[in-house]
C-alpha cells in the first residue's frame, strides 16, 4: 500500500492550506475527488475553526486536514480544536510543531509540516512526524528563499519519509518532474484558488486570471515577512491583510498571494478538473 492510501487518500496530493481561502467547500470538493483538502486555520477563533471543520463534516465523508500556523495567538485553543475532532491530518507552518506533537499524535493525527530549507527540515526529522512539505520560493504566500527544484532533492536525500513537493505545481509535468527528484506527492495552492468551489472575492479571480509573466513579486506584508503577491495590485496595494483581498477585494489593502503559477491561470473551473490535471496526463 502506498504512503497516502494508508492515509485514505486516492491520490498524493494535498489542497494548500489558504488561511481565509480554504473554504469548506473547497476541502470538501477536494477530498472528494481523491486528494487532500486542507482548511486554513490562520485568522481563525477556535470557534470559527471548529464551525468550518463541522461544516466540511457535511460535505464530505473523505478525510481532510487542517494547517497551522504556529505563530497565530490563539494556536493552543486551535490544536485543542483539531485534536477534538480527530483531524485527520495536520500540515504546520511558520514555527516549530515540537510542543505540540505529543496531544495530535495521542489524538491519531498525522502532522506534516511545512519546510523552506535544508535547516529546518533536519530540525523536523528529528522530531515523531509522518513526512514533510517542501516548499519552494515559487509558491504563494510567506516564502523562503529556496526554489522548489533545489530544494526537494536536498530534502529527499536525508528523509525516509514522504516528501511532497510545493511550490510551481500546475498540471502533470509538474508534478512527474518533482517525482523524478524523489518528491513522493505534491501540494498545490494556487491552481485551488482558481476552483469553482473556491470563495475568494470576484476581484482576486479576476487577478488571477488576468496574471501574465511577470504576475507576481515578493513583498512585505504587515507581519514584515516577505510573501509572494500577484504583481496588480500589488506594487499599489500596502499588502496589509490577506483577508482584505480574499473577502473584500480591497485593492487599497489586500495582499493578493499567489505563487508563480498564476501566470498559466486563465479560468475558473471545478476542483476535480485540476486535481485530474495534475495527476493524469
Amino acid at each position: 500500500m502506498e504512503w497516502y492510501q494508508a492515509l485514505g487518500l486516492k491520490y498524493p496530493l494535498f489542497q494548500g492550506g489558504m488561511a481565509w481561502a480554504s473554504n469548506p467547500e473547497l476541502v470538501a470538493a477536494v477530498s472528494n475527488a481523491g486528494a487532500l483538502g486542507i482548511i486554513g486555520s490562520g485568522g481563525r477563533s477556535a470557534q470559527q475553526l471548529q464551525d468550518m471543520i463541522q461544516k466540511t463534516r457535511q460535505l464530505t465523508q473523505q478525510p481532510f486536514g487542517v494547517n497551522l500556523m504556529l505563530l497565530e495567538p490563539n494556536i493552543q485553543e486551535l490544536v485543542k480544536i483539531v485534536c477534538q475532532e480527530k483531524i485527520a491530518i495536520v500540515t504546520t507552518g511558520a514555527g516549530n510543531p515540537a510542543k505540540y506533537l505529543s496531544q495530535l499524535n495521542l489524538a491519531g493525527i498525522k502532522v506534516f509540516p511545512v519546510i523552506p530549507n535544508i535547516k529546518i527540515a533536519q530540525k523536523m526529522l528529528q522530531l515523531p512526524i509522518n513526512g514533510l512539505i517542501a516548499e519552494g520560493i515559487e509558491a504563494g504566500g510567506h516564502v523562503g528563499t529556496e526554489t522548489t527544484f533545489t530544494l526537494i532533492p536536498q530534502v529527499t536525500a536525508i528523509s525516509d519519509l514522504p516528501v511532497l513537493a510545493a511550490g510551481g505545481i500546475y498540471d502533470y509535468p509538474d508534478f512527474q518532474a518533482v517525482k523524478i527528484l524523489g518528491a513522493a506527492g505534491v501540494q498545490a495552492g494556487t491552481a485551488f484558488l482558481a476552483a469553482e468551489e473556491c470563495q475568494i472575492a470576484s476581484e482576486y479571480r479576476n487577478l488571477l486570471c488576468q496574471s501574465s509573466n511577470p504576475g507576481t513579486m515578493l513583498a512585505k506584508t504587515s507581519s514584515g515577512y516577505w510573501a509572494r503577491v500577484l504583481k496588480h495590485p500589488g506594487q499599489s496595494s500596502t499588502n496589509a491583510s490577506l483577508k482584505a483581498a480574499v473577502q473584500d477585494g480591497d485593492l487599497k489593502n489586500g495582499a493578493f498571494m499567489a505563487g508563480q503559477v498564476a501566470d498559466r491561470i486563465t479560468h475558473i473551473e471545478p476542483a476535480e478538473k485540476i486535481i485530474q490535471r495534475i495527476i493524469n496526463k
